[in-house]
Order: structure tokens, then C-alpha cells, then sequence
């Protein structure tokens, strides 16, 4: 039986919703859209005519028979949408941050696991070919133990209203720290700035600490007048650079670093550094699109078959990082533990 789905918000990520939902005909039926603008409604409305359009997520939970509802609006109204969906007893896919405040996510856990129903996040790198990849390359030791790993996610824009650059952009980063490392965030630094009339935070520097040791760096910015989306896993076997903006060769896995063949730790500040310079390989990666592999896993994961999804546990350790961020920022970059 397919999965009757809906979608709330019809700005930027919900009509992907809507498009790949449609495109997954053998897992899913999309039934209903949803969203307070007039305009955005019957814009997407007239790309799918046969679907039930509302103003109202209400009227939609009363009257649509929703199994899974899509939440694609502002951060603030996540927490609200999404306990409406599950007390009505849907299941929910929320997008990335789950929330604004660490206690809505929690309540939100602990609702979906009451009601008896699913709670996933909308955390997409997790679902791209190439963090995969990353991941494979983690847990098989291709990169051996981690020095650091070094992120740029810059761009020009776009200012948001109703949260900061750290709230908006990090998500990613943490997401696909936490998929690829599969250790929790213990604490974090942040410094930044703000340049722009609202006061947001609009450039950051976050230093974060997982529980293995190993400190991740973010570099955060709506100001770059280039957008970069890199990201180095330094190891001490090999490295690995992650280029999401390049068309052919998205993760190269270097051959190169550094070697410290002294064990004693007195007698290795005296030892003179070896490099290693090797080959550097591309693997290959397929093309399928982020969106279409997670509402397939999701499926797979509602009809109680196994699936890597990314639930609502995911988004609230996500959200407990940003908090404790935010906590640093306002504190002039003291460590915070999350």
C-alpha cells in the first residue's frame, strides 16, 4: 500500500517535496499541499491539479488522511506543524533544524515515540552518494584515525529572518559529521560577527568536539562573494577532500600526510617530521538524487523493512550543537558543552 503524503510549505524545499513524492509513485500517493500563501498554493497546485490544496494545516490533518506529512516551513513553526501532524497520527518528515529550542525537539521525541509513530529529519547529505562514500571510507579505516576536519560553507546570501548563519548553515555539516563519524558532539567554541541591520550573526567560526577527540573546524559565512562547500577529513593514513560544488569529482581521497614514527611522547617532540606524497584517487559515484534515496529509505523504513534514515534523535543532537553555539557566540567563544 503507498503512503499517502502531504506536503506543508511550498517555498524553497517544499515543492522538491512535492516533485519527488509524485516521482515515487510506488511508495507514495501525494495527496495534499499545503501553505498560507495564496500564490505559492496555486502556483505548485496547478503542476499537480488532482492533489487537495489548503491554507490551513488544521483543515488538512482534519480531512486529507495523511499518512506522512512533509514539514518545509520556518524553523519557529516547526515545533507546532509537526506535534499537530503526529497528535493526528501521522508520521513526520521534518526539515532541517528540527526545531528552534533544544525542549521542542525533545518533546517532539518523545510525542512520535508515545503515539506510536516515526519522526524523521530532513538532514539530505545523508543521503548523497557522496557522504556515503565518506562514510564507507571512515568505517573501513581508508583514512586510518582522524587528525581534524576542516569545513568552508560560504556563499552571498541568502539572509534569513528568522534565524542566523550558524542555524542555517551548520546544520549540514553536523549532520554529515554525525553520519560519517557516528559519535555525538561534546562540545563547542563559536566565534562571529554580524554586519547587517538585523544584528543575526552572518559570519562564524565554530570549533566542535566529538567524543572520540577528534575536533571538527566550521567555517560559516552569508557574506563570501564566492560560494565554497568544501570539507577535509585529515587522517593519518590518508585524507580526503569533499567538494560538493564539483560536477565530476565530488570526493578525492589523497595518498598524502604526515608521518610520526616515534611512540615515546618525549622523544617525538624530537623527531623530525616524514611527509608522504602518494596518488590521489576519485571514486566513483552514482547520480541518484539525495531527495528520491530518502523518501525511499523512508518508505522502506514505514513498511518496518531496514533503512539508514535520519530520525528525530539525529535532529535533536543537531539542535542540542546549535544551542550550545549559540551559548559560546553570546559568551565570547567559551567552550560549551552540549
Amino acid at each position: 500500500m503507498r503512503c499517502r503524503a502531504a506536503v506543508v510549505g511550498l517555498g524553497y524545499w517544499g515543492p522538491n517535496l512535492a516533485r519527488n513524492l509524485v516521482q515515487s509513485a510506488a511508495d507514495y500517493e501525494l495527496v495534499a499541499l499545503c501553505d498560507s500563501s495564496p500564490a505559492r498554493l496555486a502556483r505548485l497546485g496547478a503542476l499537480y491539479p488532482s492533489v487537495a490544496q489548503f491554507a490551513d494545516v488544521g483543515d488538512m490533518l482534519a480531512s486529507a488522511n495523511v499518512d506522512l506529512v512533509c514539514v518545509a516551513t520556518p524553523v519557529a513553526s516547526h515545533h507546532s506543524i509537526a506535534r499537530a501532524a503526529l497528535n493526528a497520527g501521522a508520521n513526520v518528515l521534518c526539515e532541517k533544524p528540527l526545531t528552534s529550542t533544544v525542549e521542542e525537539a525533545e518533546d517532539l521525541v518523545q510525542l512520535a515515540r508515545a503515539r506510536g509513530k516515526r519522526l524523521f529529519v530532513d538532514h539530505t547529505f545523508a543521503y548523497t552518494p557522496a557522504v556515503r562514500a565518506i562514510r564507507a571510507a571512515y568505517q573501513q579505516r581508508v583514512l586510518g584515525s582522524l587528525f581534524y576536519v576542516d569545513s568552508v560553507r560560504i556563499n552571498l546570501g541568502l539572509f534569513q529572518a528568522d534565524v542566523d548563519v550558524v542555524w542555517d548553515l551548520a546544520p549540514h555539516d553536523l549532520s554529515i559529521l554525525s553520519y560519517v563519524l557516528g559519535e555525538r558532539a561534546v562540545s563547542v567554541k563559536a566565534t562571529g560577527s554580524s554586519h547587517n541591520p538585523h544584528g543575526l550573526t552572518d559570519v562564524a567560526y565554530l570549533t566542535v568536539g566529538y567524543e572520540g577527540g577528534m575536533e571538527a573546524h566550521l567555517h560559516l559565512s552569508w557574506l563570501s562573494p564566492v560560494k565554497v562547500r568544501r570539507m577535509i577529513f585529515s587522517g593519518t593514513d590518508r585524507s580526503l577532500i569533499y567538494d560538493d560544488l564539483d560536477a565530476s569529482e565530488k570526493v578525492r581521497i589523497y595518498d598524502h600526510g604526515v608521518n610520526f614514527d616515534v611512540a615515546d611522547v618525549e622523544a617525538r617532540k624530537r623527531v623530525l617530521v616524514s611527509y608522504r606524497r602518494g596518488e590521489m584517487r576519485a571514486p566513483a559515484l552514482d547520480t541518484s538524487e539525495a531527495l528520491a534515496v530518502e523518501l525511499r529509505e523512508i518508505a522502506a523504513a514505514l513498511r518496518g523493512e531496514s533503512a539508514t534514515v535520519t530520525t528525530g534523535d539525529d535532529g535533536l543532537e543537531v539542535v542540542r550543537v546549535l544551542r550550545a553555539a549559540a551559548t559560546s557566540l553570546a559568551n565570547d567563544g567559551a567552550r560549551v558543552a552540549t
